[in-house]
């Protein structure tokens, strides 16, 4: 029992005062941020519009979330960062009030300035009073004309014949023109609103987000489309990492975890861009830092005791063994010739699995379960794939960013 005991008190320890101090590893996550600044998607439409409701679709975020996450930015806009401030992945900025007072862009082209983001263009597919939009969006691009523009047309059913009107399946939307069993109306103001923007390399992507009351199936028509646009514009593999697959949402599924999942995706790629890019002296124990911080964010969603007693339920349901990758032992295998973004991608894959197999742990345990410990070692094994594959794409485009340019 002695080794059990020494490795275990060497466990807690790293967990609960890492090595790194805050005031250490707030410096360095911040030059993170400095270095690659989450994705902006400006999103420039009228009230009732849908904005909120493409945020809902492509974030899994209820109405009520979205309307509490937002934040003055200037006077005119307010940002969105998800899942938060402080864990940020993307950004979204909605500029409020258009069409009822005059807007001029200038204050927020000049915020973002220096931020690579893309200009999201949201109009109802039957309204076709939409100068208070174009007028600023031109402005924008005038300014900035190599950023991407999406145009996103929302609520195709105020187009459709009859209320009993179904959605088109197969999407017919993606075509140009539009083919003939598209309802008449819907199709020639569609065809329309896209004339607007023939000087322009815009995307287009033609959607119905509803809600069950609605009566409308599916709820989210056309978020395929939506995602397969935004991917082109901005390809970031966004897309991978922000919507969670069915075997996930199986294995995982609970309140708890949905609120969980972005913080462990945020933990995972500041894990990968600390090993893509090592902060001189502190990288390694910044690794660790950034997952004992994450233990401590998870334990604090699921209600669950922060402590030396908890630790030790946890380390003798999964073994010392595994919960050591919290202090660190697998970046033995971070050594130099592996390459920044296979280091990158290790660390961001190791760290998304470790957090979903503690959101497991702490999901089996507010239910008074005991977990049993094969089921969390191959939950850990099937999560790093799954975190290989989400994170691919994002941290190759961002070990890029980040290497010096010749």
């Amino acid at each position: 029992m002695a080794p059990f005991g020494k490795a275990f008190g060497r466990l807690w320890e790293r967990i609960a005062a890492p090595k790194v101090s805050e005031e250490q590893l707030g410096p360095c996550l911040e030059q993170i941020r400095r270095d690659l600044p989450a994705p902006v998607f400006w999103l420039l439409g009228k009230a009732q519009s849908g904005k909120t409701s493409i945020l809902r679709a492509i974030t899994g975020n209820s109405r009520a979330e979205i309307g509490n996450g937002f934040r003055a930015c200037t006077r005119t806009s307010q940002v969105y960062p998800f899942p938060s401030e402080e864990e940020c992945l993307v950004r979204f900025l909605d500029t409020r009030g258009l069409g009822e007072v005059a807007y001029d862009p200038a204050e927020d082209i000049r915020v973002l300035e220096d931020r690579s983001h893309c200009l999201v263009v949201v109009v109802k597919a039957m309204d076709h009073a939409q100068q208070s939009v174009l007028e600023p969006m031109a402005a924008i691009l005038k300014a900035h004309p190599k950023w991407p523009l999406v145009v996103v047309q929302t609520t195709l059913h105020e187009g459709y014949p009859t209320p009993e009107t179904r959605h088109l399946v197969p999407y017919p939307y993606a075509g140009d023109p539009l083919p003939p069993e598209v309802p008449q109306d819907l199709a020639r103001s569609l065809a329309a609103q896209r004339q607007w923007f023939d000087r322009y390399r815009a995307r287009f992507a033609a959607v119905d987000f509803t809600l069950p009351e609605d009566g409308y199936d599916p709820e989210l028509y056309g978020l395929e489309a939506l995602w397969a646009v935004m991917e082109d514009a901005v390809p970031l593999g966004l897309r991978a990492m922000l919507q969670e697959m069915q075997g996930v949402r199986r294995s995982l599924r609970d309140v708890y975890f949905r609120t969980a999942h972005p913080h462990v995706l945020s933990y995972a790629v500041a894990a990968g861009l600390v090993a893509a890019v090592p902060v001189p002296m502190i990288d390694l124990p910044a690794f660790v830092a950034i997952q004992a911080k994450m233990y401590h964010t998870l334990a604090s969603i699921y209600g669950q005791e922060m402590s030396a007693s908890r630790m030790g339920e946890i380390s003798s349901t999964v073994g010392v063994g595994f919960l050591a990758r919290l202090g660190g032992r697998e970046l033995l295998k971070l050594v130099p010739g592996f390459g920044s973004a296979v280091s990158a991608l290790f660390a961001a894959a190791s760290t998304y699995a470790l957090g979903c197999t503690l959101c497991a742990y702490f999901s089996f345990a507010r239910d008074g379960d005991i977990p049993d410990p094969a089921v969390l070692r191959q939950l850990y094994n099937d999560q790093y794939a799954e975190g290989r594959r989400r994170l691919r794409e994002y941290l190759d485009r961002a070990t890029r960013w980040q290497r010096p340019q010749p």
